[in-house]
């Protein structure tokens, strides 16, 4: 097999309209032609320097959905489109990051509340406190949480913890730990330096009633808020690294929330419902928890980010919404 070879960006462009992409010109225009000229060569120069900035590859991962595979090409897809499409999930991302971290640190705060209260400032160190003990834990795989489980996790978190702290640059930690001389901090300031993967375990070891407790602020069981930052950290992790978020699905569908399953596209199969898993069930997440968190949350750009892809009810559909006028009560 050949090694692939760099092409240069005009080939790139010859490779996008190739394969059906249309609204790139790349006939060579005389230096004597007039203003049209001028114009083309302008456009051609823009378009060159569009793929040098984003990538091929970038660009590519939005032509999927346009993608005919009967016809080997892209079929109702220009150019400007295309570019379009990119920015347009651009600030879709920035968007959703916002809200999920609004979430996540609504999250840290009242596992921090919760663990503070119950057990005291340092108390979140001995885990046979506040781990749920003697018994099937459901969220990790049914592993048994007897005393040598705790103590595993125990080790390894705080492993994890002391190298996280060391790498800390927020003055509270620096400050707490060179005045009292401990290795850790109080709980009300450990929780700000773990991600929130992490913050989600330490929810998934929790007792059953704290679980409840905390689960009952946000207006949810143990289970559904469990599974709904499963589903965010995933997401989060996709805004994070410039990933594709207008057209990925989930492989698992989250739990549905209940207020919000009228909103959301389904199928039927084997008489029962099949929920979608695009990103309309992510926003219905969002929306949901931000409900407790802050209701008077400016979602108006959440709302128009996701709406700049929604032109009517077709489109509404791929993306998982039961209609475009569904999609617009989402946010009255």
């Amino acid at each position: 097999m050949n090694n692939p070879k760099q092409l240069k960006y005009v080939d790139q462009l010859c490779l996008f309209k190739l394969r059906g992409i249309s609204g790139i010109d790349l006939q060579i225009v005389d230096e004597k032609d007039s203003d049209a000229g001028r114009h083309k060569r302008e456009e051609h120069q823009r378009k060159l320097h569009t793929v040098k900035m984003i990538g091929y590859y970038e660009l590519k991962r939005y032509a999927y959905p346009f993608w005919d595979s009967v016809a080997k090409k892209y079929t109702n897809l220009s150019f400007s489109d295309l570019v379009a499409r990119y920015y347009r999930d651009k600030n879709l991302r920035q968007n959703v990051l916002h809200a999920i971290e609004d979430i996540e640190i609504a999250l840290n705060a009242q596992i921090a509340y919760v663990l503070g209260n119950k057990y005291g400032p340092l108390g979140y160190l001995d885990f046979s406190k506040w781990c749920q003990r003697d018994s099937k834990n459901e969220y990790l795989n049914n592993k048994y949480m007897n005393k040598f489980a705790i103590s595993e996790e125990r080790l390894k978190f705080l492993t994890q913890l002391q190298y996280k702290i060391k790498k800390s640059s927020m003055v509270d930690v620096r400050n707490y730990l060179n005045s009292s001389g401990k290795i850790f901090p109080t709980v009300w300031i450990m929780i700000n330096v773990l991600t929130l993967g992490d913050s989600i375990h330490i929810l998934k070891l929790m007792s059953k009633a704290s679980r409840r407790e905390i689960a009952s602020i946000f207006g949810c069981n143990a289970k559904e808020l469990i599974n709904w930052m499963e589903c965010l950290n995933l997401i989060r992790n996709i805004c994070c690294h410039n990933g594709n978020l207008i057209d990925f699905k989930l492989k698992t569908t989250p739990a549905i929330p209940s207020d919000y399953q009228d909103s959301l596209y389904c199928s039927h199969s084997s008489g029962r419902l099949l929920y979608t898993n695009r990103i309309a069930v992510v926003i219905c997440i969002i929306l949901k928890l931000m409900e407790t968190i802050n209701s008077k949350y400016q979602f108006h750009r959440l709302h128009n980010s996701i709406t700049s892809f929604v032109n009517d009810n077709a489109s509404a559909n791929i993306y998982g919404f039961k209609d475009k006028d569904k999609l617009e009560k989402l946010f009255l």
